[in-house]
């Protein structure tokens, strides 16, 4: 079997139940050629590269299907260039079997709210750290830990300096 593609962009005026009724009528004429539609799916509306009938943007719909009568398909495209709602269109043989597209299920709102509303760990006051101010001597009370982390590094600089006075010695000696 044959298995095409068409992307058609319409006017992206319309909308709802004016673009159903024209995708619908496409899918009428394609029947006529005995092809079976697999998918007929709207990609939503884009920017077009450069105006085409003073349209700056089109709504872009792709249909793929099973060939019917091979003499029929040219009077579907012929068909599809003279119907006044699509701007262009483009058929291409696919080599294989498209898959059937699925839409993914959206989240309605009420499971957005239901994420968001979700309660937040609740923080002890043993957790939350706080350093305060000395107002009569405007001292901040400092961290233990740095402090210990201070004193080392103040007990290995004495060490470096030491080591650095040993060598000192050791050089005038010789």
């Amino acid at each position: 079997m044959r298995y095409f593609e068409t992307l058609y962009i319409v006017n992206p005026n319309l909308e709802g139940d004016v673009l159903n009724k024209t995708m619908k009528e496409i899918g009428v004429e394609l029947e006529k050629t005995k092809s079976k539609l697999i998918n007929h799916r709207v990609w939503g509306k884009k920017r077009l590269a450069y105006p085409i009938e003073k349209q700056k943007y089109g709504s872009f719909i792709l249909m793929q299907f099973e060939g019917g009568e091979f003499g029929k398909i040219d009077e579907f495209d012929t068909w599809m260039k003279l119907n006044s709602s699509i701007l262009r269109h483009m058929t291409v043989r696919l080599n294989e079997k498209p898959e059937v597209y699925v839409e993914e299920e959206k989240p309605d709102d009420n499971e957005i709210i239901k994420t968001i509303a979700q309660p937040v760990k609740e923080i002890s006051s043993e957790e939350i750290k706080v350093e305060t101010i000395d107002e009569s001597s405007d001292k901040v009370q400092s961290d233990p830990v740095k402090d210990e982390k201070i004193e080392d590094d103040e007990s290995l600089s004495q060490e470096i300096n030491d080591g650095a006075k040993h060598n000192i010695e050791n050089k005038e000696a010789e």
